[in-house]
């Protein structure tokens, strides 16, 4: 690979994981800030939804980091595209499990939101090969 196809593939990833970061913090904040619509809305309660925008706030900061370091360190994306694989998995799994009385709209929002994360692992994970 040459020296200017790897920087445009370092810049597309970084691109990816700047729109994974943004996408955790906006989900993050609604989550956390506006449970009560949260609640309202998709049924995801306080007890689910503030934990939940904890730990998207969080990936955000990581995936921040990551996106920022001036070299990106392909052990980092492989890290991001397993935790995206993972939170795919219980998004998606979440409304079956009869563990939250979700509403119509929110087993949309969050089979959704799954489709989305794991998008985005796979964009990850193919910026990840380049890095090789």
């Amino acid at each position: 690979m040459t020296t200017t196809t790897r920087s445009a593939s370092e810049a597309r990833l970084r691109s990816v994981l700047r729109q994974d970061a943004a996408a955790c913090a906006a989900f993050g904040l609604l989550m956390t800030a506006g449970f009560a619509l949260v609640d309202r809305l998709l049924g995801l309660g306080p007890a689910w939804s503030v934990p939940l925008g904890v730990y998207l706030l969080g990936c955000a900061a990581a995936l921040a980091l990551v996106a920022g370091y001036p070299a990106l360190v392909r052990g980092q994306v492989i890290g991001v595209v397993a935790n995206n694989a993972a939170a795919a998995v219980a998004l998606a799994a979440l409304p079956f499990t009869g563990l939250v009385d979700l509403t119509v709209l929110g087993t949309i929002v969050l089979l959704g939101g799954a489709a989305l994360v794991a998008l985005f692992a796979v964009l990850e994970g193919a910026g990840a090969k380049r890095l090789a």
